[in-house]
């Protein structure tokens, strides 16, 4: 690929990296004379709609930020199969990188690092951007240290932040969240979770959990408590511990509730250690800010001094040059413009001081007299009422951004930072998070969809599934929804439970139950295949009447109705009984058949040798019924007219 020239215009030059997806190029874009960086889809991929699709996604989503720590994108684009993405170029190196040279960092650059990527999540998850692959390898330090991010290209909105794990984890072992280790639903704070790894390593060297391999460290990060820092790093301040340890909470909700968030204890920390500093030193207390602009007005004053200076002093040169009669009176005029050029420097310089610390002073004073009070718990009040608490403590109000939520009713509060019961000094503004109220889906719709992925729809929606019912269906597939509740395009709240009714497929019909006494086993197992039924259970027993292999009895009897599908037991006969066992009886039934219309009369025997019909004939009324009947063993003789049971005996 080096020499090939996309679209006649970007010129590929070095390749300066590899992923898993893609390899990255430094390039000349021969329109505007520059160099760039260049990321193509790897050839493997140009077939796989899925992974074209993801990468375009990745151009979409960071180049709708506009971020100095973001990488920025500069052109998307395709050359017949070569799909890539135009971006700035970085000199400098990633900080993987940086600690396999140099192993830990000062605590002071670490934060440094964290903020700046922090300041970049910020921008991102304000635009609904999740970027699930933080790690070391995506952090890009540039020559003068400073932080770009980088590698969108498994970002997704947050709206849609549900990963089917179906091939594989997507994101770092190392660094990845325990929900999505698990295959969950991700959101901004799994970017928090990862940070937090990454703070981790930048401040001791080493890595929280390692493994045998990916999926060893996965299930770590869903079960394992990390070791403390301080295993590894004695020095730590015990409020650094605190916040890596925050941002590696196992449940998001005990995790920073946003970059924001996180950001802010890192610069309290960073502001504390500074303030101990200068506490220690003697001197007054002035931000770093109100520093630098005295610093500024002083340099611009003094400037502005030393070139008026300078103009004199050549505008006076330039008159001793036409002077050239008299010397004396030009050397006599440009001491004394010297001697005034100082002493106005100086007066300047001892004014300028004299208000610089008098500034110096006030700020003091502000810093030390402004009282301290206690953040009061604005969460779950409604704006107004949450910006009157926060004003009658002499506290301001900022919102920090607004987002959907189905447990907090729309303008209250959903979080706060700093949070209640911190103590802080009256003025401080305290950043809310406000509800929009809960967020609206449209109820897509499900019928003839299989139940496994409604699931995925389901969770896609931020909806959940509800009760489901099974019915028979002549139209709709088994295991396809038949109707749902709500119904499609209904807009409903997130967490909305959806009933559905699913198909069984098509209802069994119901078939009259063959009689396959007498017949071979093999005979009786064709005709249940003919009937639609199911043979089940088979037993043996030795038959009066049977030879081997025939079938003694059946259960269901011979007429019975039953669904297709139906299993059927089975007794087969191993063979001719003794005729003269002394558990074979004879028993002789007797009855006469009551007046009235022709009846069916059956006699039914339950023996040693099952359930079985031994007489079945049709007589007129007043005929009597006389028959001998062998039973095997304890027995129940039962006599019905017209399947009605007129008489029963034991036979014991």
């Amino acid at each position: 690929m080096i020499g090939k020239l996309l679209n006649n215009r970007y010129k590929l030059v070095e390749k300066i990296g590899t992923g898993g997806m893609a390899i990255v190029y430094r390039a000349e874009d021969r329109h505007l004379s520059r160099e760039v960086a260049v990321k193509i889809l790897q050839p493997q991929f140009a077939d796989n709609d899925k992974a074209v699709k993801r990468f375009r996604h990745e151009a979409k989503s960071v180049a709708s930020l506009n971020h100095p720590n973001i990488i920025n994108i500069f052109d998307i684009g395709q050359d017949d199969e070569t799909e890539y993405i135009i971006m700035e170029y970085i000199t400098g190196q990633d900080l993987k990188e940086k600690i396999n040279q140099e192993g830990k960092l000062p605590t002071a650059q670490a934060i440094r690092i964290i903020e700046e990527v922090c300041q970049a999540l910020i921008k991102a998850h304000r635009n609904n951007i999740v970027h699930c692959d933080i790690k070391p390898h995506n952090i890009l330090l540039t020559s003068d240290e400073r932080v770009k991010v980088t590698d969108f290209g498994i970002a997704q909105a947050v709206t849609d932040a549900t990963m089917e794990q179906t091939d594989s984890i997507i994101g770092s072992a190392h660094y990845l969240s325990p929900e999505q280790a698990r295959g969950s639903r991700v959101t901004t704070k799994s970017d928090l979770y990862s940070l937090g790894i990454v703070l981790y390593e930048l401040v001791t060297g080493k890595l929280p959990f390692e493994g045998e391999n990916s999926v060893s460290v996965a299930l770590k990060h869903v079960k394992d408590k990390p070791p403390s820092p301080l295993k590894y790093n004695g020095d730590l301040s015990p409020q650094l511990v605190d916040i890596i340890m925050k941002s590696l909470a196992k449940k998001p909700s005990e995790r920073y509730n946003s970059a924001n968030e996180f950001l802010r204890d890192l610069k309290e920390l960073d502001e504390s250690l500074d303030h101990s500093e200068i506490s220690n030193q003697e001197t007054m207390i002035i931000s770093p800010e109100e520093m630098e602009a005295e610093k500024t007005k002083v340099q611009r004053k003094t400037n502005d001094i030393k070139d008026l200076d300078k103009t004199d002093l050549e505008s006076e040169q330039n008159n001793d040059k036409n002077n050239t009669q008299n010397t004396k009176q030009p050397q006599t005029k440009s001491k004394q413009k010297n001697s005034l050029s100082f002493w106005t420097v100086a007066l300047t310089l001892v004014v300028l001081g004299v208000a610089l610390l008098g500034i110096a002073y006030y700020f003091y004073l502000d810093y030390v007299t402004v009282p301290k009070v206690t953040v009061p718990n604005v969460v779950g009040q409604s704006f107004s009422n949450a910006e009157k608490t926060l004003e009658k403590e002499g506290l301001k109000l900022e919102v920090y951004y607004k987002t959907y939520s189905s447990e907090t009713p729309k303008n209250h509060v959903i979080s706060q930072s700093p949070k209640p019961k911190e103590t802080v000094r009256k003025k401080r503004v305290i950043s809310l998070v406000i509800s929009k109220g809960a967020e609206l889906s449209v109820v897509p719709d499900f019928k003839g969809i299989s139940l496994r992925k409604v699931k995925v729809e389901l969770d896609k929606k931020d909806l959940v599934l509800g009760t489901v019912e099974r019915e028979y269906s002549p139209e709709v597939e088994e295991g396809r929804v038949i109707s749902q509740t709500p119904a499609v395009d209904k807009k409903v709240k997130s967490k909305t439970k959806v009933d559905l009714v699913v198909s069984k497929g098509p209802e069994p019909q119901k078939i009259g139950v063959p009689n396959l006494v007498g017949l071979k086993k093999e005979e009786a197992v064709e005709k249940l295949r003919a009937e639609n039924l199911i043979l089940g259970q088979v037993t043996q027993r030795k038959s009066l009447n049977y030879y081997a292999g025939r079938v003694i009895a059946q259960q269901p009897a011979s007429g019975a109705e039953v669904v297709e599908g139906s299993t059927m037991k089975l007794i087969i006969s191993s063979g001719i009984r003794n005729p003269y066992d002394s558990e074979v009886r004879k028993s002789n039934i007797n009855i006469e058949v009551t007046p009235g219309q022709d009846k069916e009369v059956k006699i039914v025997v339950q023996d040693d040798n099952g359930q079985r019909i031994v007489y079945q004939k049709v007589h007129q009324s007043g005929a009597t019924v006389y028959e001998e009947i062998i039973t095997v063993g304890p027995a129940i003789l039962r006599v019905y007219f017209n399947d009605k049971l007129v008489s029963e005996k034991t036979i014991r």
